[in-house]
């Protein structure tokens, strides 16, 4: 909260814990919603309390109370005594969503809420701005002289730190992603791609000590694991089992199950999409729980895969968004209704190019990577497995696809991948189909490998798209995939 003046610098550092006595204390989010905080802004005032402190904290300059209101800002809030306020959980909730209403009204005066949106990197870590970014960085004071003020006009953190050296950058990363509306009045999703596409995820799923990806989505593994298609994309790190799983999106838990997979589901604010987050050692939320990116939803395990720790990651994506993406969406896998959650594996999904015009399924399982926060590494045995390229897997920088927030092209649909780990647009199904036709040997290998019916399902999902291909380049790829379909099945 605001400090005297002449004490400002040393009571932000007590407040960061940077001196002796700092309040180590933290409310939690139970106790304030029983005080009056709106469960959804709970969680952001909690993490604000870990850093400030207790019901009943005082500290060496009088600023008291949860979220350490200083004197004379305590009084503007809460004009009784310094007992009262202490005894009274509510007025300290109350005092607490009037001056914080207040500094978000100062800080959209000075403009500061042109960062929403915006990344911002520092310390290693990148977040997308939201609006509890602003209100936490507020912390630092919300004038427009002060570090907010400096970062909103240079756009550069090591400009914007306060006396003890600390960049408000810190604080903008650490508060985004929760959910402020009760100070702001406003719903805010999550970081979304222009034209509301999807939500990427707004922070690692897991501590990357080791992160690693382990299993790609999209290929048939019978025989490898599980038999069928993995609908899925498999991560695990170095923590192993027990390790926290997070959100990394706000959301609802609409599906928290102690099923063979000890399964949660989170569906994002605006309903058009759902995370899958399977094999938990334990499940830490229940459905209808409202979950931010930060919220542990499960820890790591080996449900339903003895001896195989790791989180096997689904994303979903509503069919009104995908059956716009014709041939650009890749491999999908349509699920019957909004309340199925678990796609066939015996299936092999179908091509994007399929879905054109087509009634859309209320849901699609996507390939994962393309929402991931970062990209990670695939295991070497992953990269050089000879079932996986047959099927069209390849990652020649051995890392997972560029985060995009929408579904991504992979494998024969969208054309075979870059060295850079993206998709070329030209180079795909089209190759795949000469190297057939110009190829006996590689047709007869073909024929009995992974990819038969891959190709087949391609080859006759592209005739329909080859009838009604408006460029030349749609055209192309769609003669490559038929003649691709037709070598395999012997026409």
């Amino acid at each position: 909260m605001r400090f005297p003046r002449t004490s400002f610098a040393r009571a932000f550092a007590l407040i960061l814990g940077a001196l002796p006595g700092a309040a180590t204390a933290q409310v939690s989010t139970v106790e304030l919603i029983n005080a009056g905080m709106p469960p959804g802004l709970a969680e952001f005032a909690s993490a604000v309390s870990s850093s400030e402190g207790d019901w009943d904290s005082v500290n060496q300059f009088g600023c008291a109370g949860a979220f350490q209101f200083c004197p004379d800002t305590r009084i503007r809030y809460h004009p009784s005594s310094l007992a009262s306020f202490l005894a009274s959980p509510t007025a300290q909730v109350s005092a607490y969503r009037r001056y914080m209403a207040d500094e978000w009204q100062l800080a959209r005066r000075n403009g500061f809420d042109e960062l929403i949106g915006s990344q911002v990197c520092w310390g290693g870590q990148c977040r997308t701005i939201t609006q509890s970014s602003i209100i936490k960085g507020c912390q630092f004071g919300c004038a427009y002289g002060g570090a907010l003020g400096r970062y909103h006009r240079t756009g550069d953190c090591d400009q914007a730190r306060d006396g003890n050296g600390v960049s408000v950058c810190t604080y903008l990363i650490r508060g985004a992603g929760y959910d402020v509306s009760g100070i702001t009045g406003d719903i805010e999703p999550g970081p979304v791609l222009a034209g509301g596409v999807g939500t990427c995820f707004d922070r690692d799923l897991m501590s990357a000590a080791g992160l690693r990806a382990t299993s790609p989505f999209g290929v048939d593994r019978t025989g490898r694991a599980s038999a069928g298609y993995h609908l899925g994309l498999d991560l695990t790190n170095a923590e192993g089992e027990g390790a926290h799983v997070y959100a990394g999106v706000p959301g609802t838990v609409v599906l928290s199950a102690a099923n063979r997979t000890n399964s949660v589901f989170v569906e994002t604010p605006d309903g058009r999409q759902r995370v899958g987050y399977l094999h938990g050692q334990a499940r830490r939320v229940a459905q209808g729980n409202s979950v931010q990116p930060d919220t542990v939803v499960i820890t790591q395990g080996d449900a339903g895969s003895p001896g195989a720790t790791h989180l096997h990651l689904e994303v979903h994506v509503a069919g009104e968004i995908m059956a716009s993406f014709g041939e650009a969406m890749g491999r999908v896998w349509p699920l019957q209704d909004r309340e199925t959650f678990f796609g066939a594996k015996g299936s092999s999904g179908l091509a994007g190019a399929s879905l054109e015009g087509a009634a859309p399924a209320p849901f699609y399982i996507v390939n994962p990577e393309t929402y991931l926060h970062r990209r990670v590494p695939f295991t070497a045995s992953i990269l050089s497995a000879e079932q996986y390229a047959r099927q069209g897997f390849s990652r020649p920088d051995g890392l997972t696809l560029e985060p995009t927030c929408a579904p991504g092209a992979d494998f024969l649909d969208g054309g075979m991948v870059s060295s850079n780990g993206g998709h070329n647009s030209m180079g795909g199904v089209t190759q795949f189909g000469v190297a057939l036709a110009a190829n006996p040997q590689t047709t007869a290998n073909m024929a009995s490998s992974d990819a038969r019916d891959a190709a087949i399902q391609y080859g006759l999902a592209a005739i329909g798209s080859a009838r009604n291909g408006s460029n030349m380049a749609a055209s192309m790829r769609s003669r490559a995939s038929v003649l691709s379909g037709l070598i395999l099945t012997g026409q």
